[in-house]
């Protein structure tokens, strides 16, 4: 393990750093870290000032055996200057897999500097982060003593971040599941560690993490009645979890999302979307998710999934409420698309359905069929096909036909 750290122009004093049971006096907490932590070499990064006052001093207290680099850093007068601290110490990073952080010394904007970078890291070049620490010198005891804390949990809300975003661009909780799965592991292993025995409540966290993901799964796979059934049971599955997510002060990101979890998939639920007396609910309700898949750029499931709908809706108008019957949508299927193909074919001539007369809005549901059919075929081909649309018109295209798809009468 490799250890960075920073050093200021100012004046240090002596300080008994304290981690855990452990202390060792220093002048500079880096000192302290190495004797607690043992990395293999340390990395320090120099402003001119600190390499004039500092570092001769720091180079006296380093513990015998212990390599130790310089790199030489601009102040951080501006942006430029940022990015090149960013360049040095990635640079330095890409030849260790596992890194340690003392961020307690350095300029006033170094240690945050030195958190996000480590996220990247971290996130971006795969390394291992062994600890962000930092020694609170400010909050010294009566007898001198300051405790070093590791600050690289608190990471774990870049990760927060980044999973509420991508949730609430896509509409995918999958990362939040996980990060959830995570905290409950960790507090798992804590509780069982001061001995508390009854660990049943932590199930619950993994029961919403696990509904979590199901929905979000169903809802990339087009599993429409699946998701409806599952999201149904998510208010359940989150007030069972509350006992568990008092327990976990780690999880206080994911409960200030909750409601916006709930507000997004709220117009998706229904509990027996399948009940013969339900099947006009679950048109509207299925109409509900091919928008909220074009709300979140789902292109290829809004198209689909429309298209289906167009289906069920054909059957339901003819009083056949058994819609996920393969034989009759097949049937009803083969039906649209021979009038679909007379109606476009009729040139001038006034059109008369044979099967489909009491359908209302005919005329718009066969161009409306023709229209997605050929969509829903060119994005599913991959292309592969001469007349293949750009993506732009697809997009433009996908979204006026869906328009149309929300001005039919569900019933």
């Amino acid at each position: 393990m490799k250890l960075f750290t920073f050093l200021g122009a100012g004046k240090y004093y002596k300080t008994t750093y304290r981690w855990g049971e452990e202390t060792h006096t220093a002048s500079f907490a880096p000192i302290a870290s190495c004797h607690f932590f043992k990395p293999d070499s340390v990395t320090v990064f120099l402003t001119e000032g600190a390499r004039d006052n500092s570092f001769a001093a720091f180079r006296t207290e380093l513990p015998a055996g212990i390599p130790v680099e310089e790199v030489s850093i601009p102040i951080g007068r501006n942006e430029d200057e940022l990015w090149q601290i960013f360049s040095a110490i990635t640079e330095q990073a890409q030849n260790n897999s596992e890194i340690a952080f003392d961020i307690t010394h350095g300029l006033r904007s170094f240690p945050l500097l030195s958190i996000l970078v480590a996220a990247y890291l971290k996130a971006g070049l795969g390394i291992t982060l062994r600890g962000l620490f930092y020694g609170a010198f400010d909050a010294r005891d009566d007898e001198n003593r300051a405790p070093i804390f590791d600050l690289s949990p608190m990471l774990a809300l870049l990760d927060w971040a980044s999973a509420a975003n991508r949730f609430d661009r896509t509409g995918d909780a999958r990362y939040l599941a996980e990060l959830l799965e995570e905290e409950r592991n960790n507090l798992g292993r804590d509780l069982s560690q001061k001995g508390q025995k009854n660990l049943g409540e932590l199930s619950k966290l993994n029961n919403l993490a696990g509904a979590l993901t199901g929905i979000s799964q169903s809802l990339r796979l087009i599993r429409p009645h699946q998701a409806m059934e599952q999201i149904a049971t998510l208010p359940a599955r989150v007030e069972e979890a509350q006992k568990a997510l008092d327990l976990a002060p780690a999880a206080l990101p994911f409960r200030l999302l909750l409601d916006d979890i709930a507000q997004s998939y709220r117009p998706l639920a229904q509990k027996e979307p399948l009940a013969e007396e339900n099947i006009g609910e679950t048109l509207r309700v299925e109409r509900e998710m091919i928008s909220w898949y074009l709300e979140r750029e789902h292109w290829v499931q809004a198209v689909s999934l429309a298209r289906e709908w167009l289906v069920s809706w054909v059957m339901v108008h003819l009083k056949i409420y058994t819609i996920t019957d393969l034989s009759e949508r097949q049937r009803v299927e083969h039906v649209v698309n021979a009038e679909a193909y007379k109606y476009r074919e009729k040139e001038d001539k006034e059109f008369s359905s044979v099967f489909l007369g009491d359908i209302p809005q005919l005329e718009d549901i066969l161009s409306l069929w023709l229209s997605l059919f050929n969509a829903r075929n060119d994005i599913d081909h991959a292309g592969m096909r001469k007349d293949a649309g750009e993506p732009k018109n697809l997009i433009k295209n996908i979204k006026k036909y869906i328009v149309t798809l929300n001005e039919l009468p569900l019933w």
